[in-house]
């Protein structure tokens, strides 16, 4: 495609801080084809460590200036649609409810702009009345509407009754980045004790609950281990609380939010270890994958299809504490075993779940927009 045909994309989210959406934006941004798409990002509320690492990186990062009131501004579609004119934009592609009805709003009254949205919550219907009453209002806008999930993408067909042929399933893609952090986590990998580790955010969806209960369960049997939880968030004194009503001190350690986790401390676990209750595609089992780790999670969203149970990793059902045991000692007991998983882990990251395969996917959905 010659440099004059090329199209101008406009991805847009409301915030641009730490989260899934905001990842896949960033990973996205950074391995699209920059020889088919000029790529500019919006943020509609703060630009957020993720925005600001865009820009620093030579991105083409703007934001939505609102109205000094402290009232919803209910322009801020007028002032998306000043964007695109401006920059001449042939897609928006949108990441978030609010996003949605801006870019949905902005298509109405300028027609020529093609849209897709891609839909990243994953546990409907469970979700608020006024949430699904205006999603299902203006999910009707896009010409294209994407699931990072296979099941995520079944129950919002189900919930909302969308055809089969207006959506499709991207998954979502990581980069593999390795910055090992000593200062971090030394005096722990230095215990000769096998590392278990967990990564998220501290709140109901996670099931960190269950996993205090499967320590709690193998210290009774074993002494040669540690697991090292990674996160934060308004479940934090709670879990901290039940802890230490467990006696887990010694084996439970809350190393708090750490920047850049899946560079700088996932490097250093035996094992990694997710208890959620529900996702709909996992961005840190990929981080996992993509760090030859050995994983253990619960059955849910597109687990199933990323993790080959017995083959890179092993599979139980959520809140099943029992199993949740059973897995991590059969890779506890087993140094080969947890290092052919990894091996694995890691093949099938290169070949499936890479953000530049994320991104060629993505290129594909633009085009066929564009054309049709």
């Amino acid at each position: 495609m010659r440099s004059n045909d090329k199209k101008n994309l406009l991805i847009v989210g409301s915030s641009l801080d730490v989260g899934g959406a905001e990842t896949v934006i960033g990973n996205l941004c950074r391995n699209l084809d920059r020889q088919l798409f000029n790529v500019t990002v919006c943020h509609l509320k703060e630009r957020g460590k993720i925005g600001h690492e865009l820009a620093d990186e030579g991105y083409d990062v703007v934001g939505i200036k609102r109205s000094d009131c402290t009232k919803t501004d209910y322009l801020t579609f007028i002032k998306l649609r000043n964007i695109v004119k401006a920059k001449k934009i042939d897609i928006l592609h949108t990441h978030t409810l609010y996003s949605l009805v801006d870019s949905s709003l902005c298509k109405l009254t300028y027609p020529r702009v093609k849209s897709i949205h891609t839909f990243h919550f994953g546990n409907y219907p469970n979700i608020t009345k006024k949430y699904l009453f205006m999603e299902r209002l203006f999910m009707r806008i896009p010409n294209r509407l994407v699931a990072v999930g296979h099941m995520q993408g079944k129950s919002i067909r189900k919930t909302h009754g969308i055809p089969e042929n207006k959506m499709v399933t991207i998954w979502n893609g990581v980069s593999h980045n390795q910055n090992p952090d000593e200062t971090i986590i030394g005096k722990y990998s230095n215990r000769k004790k096998i590392i278990i580790g967990s990564i998220s955010t501290f709140i109901e969806q996670k099931g960190l609950n269950y996993l205090l209960d499967a320590a709690f369960y193998l210290k009774k049997k074993r002494s040669d281990f540690i697991i090292l939880v990674v996160g934060d968030g308004h479940l934090k004194s709670e879990l901290v609380a039940k802890s230490r009503t467990l006696e887990l001190e010694d084996c439970v350690i809350f190393l708090g939010r750490i920047e850049n986790a899946a560079a700088r401390v996932l490097p250093y676990f035996d094992i990694f270890i997710q208890t959620s209750l529900w996702e709909a595609m996992s961005i840190v089992i990929l981080e996992a994958m993509a760090n030859g780790k050995p994983v253990v999670a619960t059955c849910v969203g597109d687990n199933k299809m990323m993790i080959e149970e017995g083959n890179t990793g092993f599979l139980v059902e959520p809140r099943d504490v029992d199993k949740m045991v059973s897995a991590l000692e059969k890779l506890m007991d087993q140094k080969d075993l947890r290092e052919n998983f990894g091996k694995e882990a890691k093949k099938k990251f290169r070949t499936e779940f890479s953000a530049a395969i994320m991104a060629r996917r993505y290129e594909n959905l633009y085009l066929d927009v564009l054309n049709h």
